[in-house]
């Protein structure tokens, strides 16, 4: 999980996964940021649609999806379902049904904007349900997997 916090002058205090990173951003236009934090700088490529934000950072790719107003933080994820992040192309399905997964394991790749998104167990837990195939096209939101807990 991350979490973002506005100080002001772009300047944000980043938390992932717990760990705090107190970083500095600067437009570059055209979608890209400088990201300036203690340990050096990276440049952010980004694309927005409607709540989700795409970034790019080097070769790692990100889908963040901000909170809608008054929702409150670490609350249930909606029945365990795991949807598409945008409409894509399911390129591979790399668990079945009652398989035990980890977190962080990748679950379904879906091709979507010239690139590869996996989509990644967020925590440790059993597949309930696989609802994508290999080929198939899926909207963003669609239920690609769905989990419950160990």
């Amino acid at each position: 999980m991350v979490e973002l916090t506005a100080g002001g002058g772009g300047r944000y205090l980043a938390r992932v996964d717990g760990v705090e990173i107190a970083l500095e951003a600067k437009d570059l236009g055209r979608g890209c940021l400088r990201l300036e934090t203690p340990e050096g700088g990276l440049v952010a490529e980004t694309a927005a649609s409607g709540r989700r934000r795409f970034v790019r950072l080097g070769k790692l790719d990100f889908v963040i999806e901000r909170e809608p107003e008054g929702r409150a933080r670490g609350g249930a994820t909606h029945a365990g379902g795991l949807e598409a992040p945008m409409p894509g192309v399911v390129t591979r399905v790399m668990v079945a049904a009652g398989e035990a997964v980890r977190k962080g394991q990748p679950l379904v790749a879906l091709e979507a904007m010239k690139m590869e998104h996996l989509i990644r167990a967020p925590r440790a837990g059993r597949v309930k349900q696989v609802r994508a195939s290999p080929g198939q096209m899926v909207g963003g939101g669609a239920a690609l997997v769905e989990m419950e807990a160990e």
